[in-house]
């Protein structure tokens, strides 16, 4: 995932505050203690949302343990986890390897095809364990690949298979709220491709990678209204889900989080040319 699924720091209270990062703080733990040291440098906060949902939604066990981190060896820590805490890490894997697959086809960075490598055996484990999110992602990526290579005017099908793959991600198992969470995951997926396409317009476009927005025939100043329109289908389906624990916190990132990044660069920018 891109990073873009971040709260608002200063608009959190202390305890709202201490809770994220408690959350953060329990994902970065379980991925070193579960897969090692140089996997932490896959985490991101976008997991972390993931994590703050689902625990909302089901209310697992969790356990707090404090502990002296590696990174920040002057203060004691605090890490929250659970059941969803190992299955954010596991899908923190999945993902960073097929990144980092994508990352060695697209731009031949040889260090992401020896990471990759790394992580080959972790990604065949989690095939087995689980299967439906492992077939979507590897699925969407290869019907991805073909669009950008064969038919890259096809934008809004890479736009839905980019939410396709995120919808499965976000359902832990089958259930009452799979259509809701599913929902809510193509939504969100659809919002973070189209996101980093406008994070990237420049970059691509200099490198000549592929980026929708050259044949939505768009620059990214003028995505705010279409970026709108998935993030503002995941805030109707949140709504809607019986969430108590949790949910200013989740509010504070997707009415405001999301679009930090966006505003900071593209509002400067905006104003620096005016």
């Amino acid at each position: 995932m891109f990073g873009y699924i971040v709260c608002i720091k200063d608009k959190l209270d202390k305890a709202e505050l201490e809770r994220y990062q408690h959350i953060y703080c329990g994902l970065c733990r379980n991925l070193k203690n579960r897969y090692g040291q140089l996997h932490r440098l896959n985490l991101s906060y976008d997991m972390t949302f993931i994590i703050l949902l689902l625990s909302s939604l089901y209310e697992p066990e969790e356990t707090e343990t404090s502990f002296r981190c590696s990174l920040h060896p002057t203060s004691q820590k605090t890490a929250a986890e659970n059941k969803f805490t190992d299955y954010a890490a596991d899908m923190t894997i999945l993902l960073s390897y097929f990144k980092c697959m994508d990352d060695w086809k697209d731009e031949g960075k040889h260090l992401r095809r020896w990471y990759a490598s790394l992580l080959e055996k972790e990604y065949q484990r989690l095939k087995a364990i689980y299967p439906r999110q492992c077939r979507s992602v590897s699925s969407r990526i290869q019907a991805l690949e073909n669009i950008e290579t064969k038919d890259p005017s096809q934008f809004d099908q890479a736009i839905n298979l980019s939410g396709e793959m995120l919808s499965e991600i976000f359902v832990y198992h089958e259930d009452f709220w799979s259509t809701s969470l599913k929902s809510l995951g193509f939504e969100i997926g659809r919002f973070i491709y189209l996101m980093d396409a406008s994070m990237d317009y420049e970059k691509d476009k200099k490198k000549q990678n592929y980026n929708p927005l050259f044949h939505m025939k768009k620059h990214p100043e003028e995505m705010q209204e279409i970026l709108e329109i998935p993030i503002g289908n995941a805030v109707r389906i949140f709504e809607k889900l019986p969430l108590l624990q949790d949910v200013h916190l989740m509010r504070n990132i997707l009415y405001g989080g999301v679009w930090q990044q966006y505003f900071t660069k593209y509002q400067r920018k905006g104003k620096n040319n005016g």
